[in-house]
């Protein structure tokens, strides 16, 4: 991309996709904030959330590994010209952002909050912490961003497209994520507790929900939510920062492989007959996990030591469907329990497990 004539010149390579001429290319994010626009009578209103959790990941990511976004997609109204050079987009006009706005705006709320970071450094004299915001900076700055130009739409069909994108698209793949995802601390805390487990009982590693039919004792997704709820007491989604306590890294591993080895000590024997058992279910290994938190905060013990007492849990219970434990959960039409995983299913079966505990506590004392 280059200045011609005070016109902008855009590189990149030109197709049709169902009949419309698009344009792919790349450019620095800080000549595209010059050169678009966003028209409010295509566009949603701006969500000051979304852009504040994207704002985070980037300002995250620029401390950690290289981040990546997919093409954000924008509408030329005619205003690009083909010329020998390049496109050329004449002076004044602008580009039509359809997909990538708050992607855009978290861009420019990264820079600003980088940008108050650095002159507060500078105040105070810390030549070095502004040396290196100001290397944040200029990555931001220099940020390729990959684009689709639809070069001829109308705005009835900026519109439909930007209707069908948000219609259509889907989140990735919670398997996927589980595999790949390199920044998140409780993900790549799963997978190396899942290796360690590989030779004990099988863990499906790229569907999130397991049928009937599936051998897996768990999954990568479920083993998650299990460690999220054991350290964190948290039933939802996580957002920020992973907060595990006082332990170290290599306490966490001892502690979350403790966990899910004490399964065939407490689970009966066909653990992943889910036909038969409950213990191969979503809601039943969160809500174990859920307890041990409630334990220990309540005893006011570390994590080995309340994953110990799990094993008194087998004295009270078959682990079958119409157990008494599961009555809450309970369906007499088709004999199984259901709705298991749902934030209060888990908290009531967690607080079940947690009375079998305290009430072997008392006797043992």
């Amino acid at each position: 991309m280059s200045n011609h004539d005070f016109r902008t010149i855009i590189g990149g390579m030109n197709y049709n996709q169902f009949g419309k001429k698009v344009l792919a290319t790349q450019i620095r994010f800080s000549t595209l904030e010059a050169i678009f626009e966003v028209d409010p009578e295509v566009q949603r209103k701006l969500d000051p959330q979304r852009r504040s959790e994207i704002r985070e990941f980037i300002l995250k990511s620029l401390r950690g590994k290289d981040f990546y976004f997919s093409p954000f997609i924008f509408s030329a109204r005619g205003a690009l010209t083909q010329t020998k050079q390049g496109w050329a987009l004449e002076p004044g006009a602008k580009l039509y952002i359809l997909d990538g706005q708050h992607r855009e705006s978290a861009f420019v709320s990264a820079l600003n909050h980088l940008l108050s970071q650095k002159e507060t450094a500078e105040e105070t004299e810390n030549d070095k912490e502004a040396q290196k915001i100001q290397g944040y900076i200029d990555k931001l700055r220099e940020y390729p961003v990959a684009m689709q130009i639809y070069l001829d739409l109308s705005q009835q069909e900026e519109r439909q497209l930007f209707t069908d994108i948000n219609t259509e698209r889907k989140e990735a793949h919670n398997g996927l994520i589980m595999q790949y995802d390199h920044r998140d601390a409780y993900t790549k805390l799963t997978r190396k507790v899942a290796k360690q487990l590989k030779d004990q009982f099988e863990i499906e590693r790229e569907l999130s929900r397991l049928s009937s039919q599936n051998s897996a004792v768990t999954s990568l997704t479920t083993m998650r939510k299990c460690l999220l709820a054991m350290f964190e007491g948290n039933l939802t989604v996580k957002k920020g920062e992973a907060d595990f306590g006082n332990y170290q890294p290599e306490e966490l591993a001892a502690i979350s492989t403790a966990f899910f080895q004490s399964w065939p000590q407490i689970f009966p024997p066909q653990l992943a007959n889910r036909k038969k058992f409950v213990s191969g279910l979503t809601g039943i290994q969160v809500a174990l996990a859920y307890a041990i938190y409630h334990y220990t905060k309540k005893h006011s013990i570390p994590h080995l030591e309340a994953i110990q007492q799990l094993r008194s849990l087998k004295k009270y219970c078959t682990w079958k469907h119409d157990d008494p434990l599961f009555i809450h959960l309970y369906d007499t039409t088709t004999r199984r329990i259901k709705h298991h995983s749902s934030t209060t299913a888990i908290q009531k079966t967690a607080f079940k497990f947690l009375d079998i505990l305290d009430k072997e506590r008392i006797g043992s004392t």
